[in-house]
């Protein structure tokens, strides 16, 4: 019970609600199982606490496993890390495609995204980004792209559809908006500055992203926002 909940928690914690609440444990192959609670166990301590100072001995002794077993599904920390980190990312952007392609006004759909993104990013420490960053640059690379990525495209339809509905205003100038929402998040989403910072990474993106979609919006999209925001 205790491996299918650690299991279901990765899932849950990721976005993928629906995979979480039936996910087929007892049909998985027992070595699935075994690398699943794995990556269950390390998500939870690396989130909070980093890897860096994290030793495999440690991990394997909490699961009451053996360092051969770890090495049988791992490389090593960093190998783990690189497979948490490509499910979040993949759960980020099956959960943004969800939310675009529904039938929803432009300013439900950021409302959506902003509390998908912040419920995947409230439990990501400054000291997990610190050693992806000084231990992992290439994959801390691949991170900030993605980031950017999804960003520049997620905003660029939602203002195609805000200026279909009338929601968003026509004559901005689309680049320029795009450009200042990605520099601000470059910005402030650095491990070192929010290791100095009473907010988290999700009050962080929550607020740059509702700052600069405001902005954007017509009067008809603020009085749609507010009466959103006013109903949550």
């Amino acid at each position: 019970y205790r491996i299918a909940f650690e299991i279901r928690l990765f899932f849950h914690i990721n976005g993928n609600d629906r995979n979480a609440n039936s996910f087929p444990i007892k049909q998985m192959p027992e070595d699935d199982i075994i690398k699943e609670k794995i990556m269950a166990h390390c998500h939870e301590r690396f989130l909070k606490e980093g890897f860096a100072k994290i030793t495999v001995d440690e991990i394997a002794g909490e699961l009451g496993m053996s360092k051969k077993t770890f090495y049988k599904f791992f490389t090593g920390k960093e190998d783990v890390v690189h497979q948490i980190m490509e499910r979040i990312m993949g759960g980020v952007r099956t959960n943004i495609e969800r939310i675009m392609q529904s039938d929803k006004s432009a300013v439900e759909k950021h409302s959506e995204i902003i509390t998908m993104l912040a419920t995947n990013t409230s439990r990501l420490m400054p000291a997990f980004g610190q050693d992806i960053k000084k231990r992992m640059p290439q994959f801390w690379k691949r991170i900030e792209d993605f980031r950017r990525e999804r960003i520049s495209d997620v905003f660029n339809r939602l203002i195609t559809q805000g200026v279909s509905e009338g929601t968003m205003r026509p004559e901005m100038n689309k680049r320029v908006f795009l450009m200042c929402v990605v520099s601000a998040i470059d910005g402030i989403m650095q491990p070192h500055i929010l290791a100095n910072e009473s907010f988290s990474v999700s009050d962080a993106i929550r607020e740059i992203l509702s700052v600069f979609f405001v902005g954007a919006l017509t009067q008809q999209g603020r009085i749609q926002f507010e009466q959103l925001h006013l109903a949550e």
